[in-house]
């Protein structure tokens, strides 16, 4: 069966593709007109022109830290974000209230962490789904599956899991993500798989992702072609170098690209938010917004941040083409 791309964002960095187009059909069955209307305002803050009072997705570190220390991750160098430690529990619960609230469509746990280290995550994504947030998201290197977890991940209105695999066979996986076990990652994907099938459920979809590499550049076909009758949805990614990786630092592109290319623009700033374990603001999923501006949900409320002073200078900022730093960076090493 032959893969189609179904969603190919400004910049092309992540190209998300599927044999069909489930996520979509799947999900408007079960929440109707709401989950249409969802997408349709995803569409218009993908051409910048909308911003809402609310973003559409939210990114959130349930925890710090993971176990692996792979090449592309500035994480294994920096020691204090690399040790585990929760999202207290009270804001996490403040942060589903004010979801509730707002109707957030869209949530993914998991920003520049492992979620499932965190043994209050199935807990946290049972929250979530009586916020009545409809697409509910784990992204995670799936090392920490099990049957039990799966079971629970099942049971608990996950819309999708969203594996990061890179590789075809357990020494290019190594080389990628060292600290990881190739065997007992497929083996959790397969017990997935099964278990889905055994209790003839449709969720949650399963994304697996390849991020290309030079050292696994070749394997992207075969990669293709061993899952894409298997699982809902299957992400191609292109890296971008972050000070501190263990990837070589390639030489810029030009930044005037960004301006000159109307297919070269940044739109997270108008569809999502990230948030860290300890409830600082990131504008955008990329390592480079960690600190790009200086507010938290702990002093104030998700919709105020929304329309902050601070972003909506960043989203003015982004519409001129003249970026921070921060931005910049992102850019030019690798987002466009």
């Amino acid at each position: 069966m032959s893969l189609a791309t179904i969603n190919h964002p400004p910049g092309g960095q992540a190209v998300l593709m599927a044999t069909n187009d489930r996520y979509q059909s799947l999900l408007a069955a079960r929440f109707g007109q709401r989950f249409l209307d969802y997408r349709s305002n995803w569409a218009l803050a993908s051409e910048r022109g909308q911003v809402g009072d609310f973003p559409l997705s939210l990114d959130i570190a349930i925890n710090s830290g993971c176990q692996l220390s792979c090449l592309m991750c500035p994480l294994p160098s920096r020691p204090i974000e690399r040790a585990y430690a929760p999202m207290k529990s009270h804001l996490f619960d403040a942060l589903m209230d004010q979801a509730g609230d707002y109707h957030l469509p869209a949530l993914t746990l998991g920003l520049a962490s492992e979620p499932l280290l965190n043994p209050n995550l199935i807990q946290m994504i049972k929250k979530a789904a009586k916020a009545s947030v409809m697409d509910i998201r784990l992204g995670t290197n799936g090392l920490g599956l099990n049957k039990k977890i799966i079971a629970g991940l099942i049971d608990s209105h996950l819309t999708r899991l969203e594996i990061s695999v890179d590789a075809l066979d357990r020494a290019t996986y190594q080389t990628i993500r060292p600290g990881g076990d190739f065997n007992r990652l497929n083996q959790n994907i397969e017990i997935f798989l099964n278990l889905r099938s055994q209790r003839n459920c449709d969720f949650p979809l399963l994304r697996l992702s390849f991020l290309i590499l030079p050292q696994n550049e070749k394997q992207l076909e075969p990669f293709l072609e061993k899952w894409s009758d298997s699982v809902d949805l299957i992400s191609i990614q292109k890296p971008i170098w972050f000070p501190g990786s263990k990837l070589p630092k390639p030489i810029k592109n030009s930044f005037d690209q960004y301006g000159k290319n109307q297919n070269a623009y940044c739109v997270q700033s108008w569809q999502r938010l990230g948030i860290d374990h300890l409830g600082r603001v990131w504008p955008c999923c990329s390592w480079y917004g960690q600190n790009l501006i200086d507010l938290s949900c702990q002093e104030k409320t998700i919709s105020s941040i929304w329309r902050s002073v601070e972003l909506e200078k960043l989203r003015e900022d982004h519409l001129r083409g003249e970026l921070p730093l921060s931005c910049q960076q992102c850019a030019t090493y690798g987002a466009f």
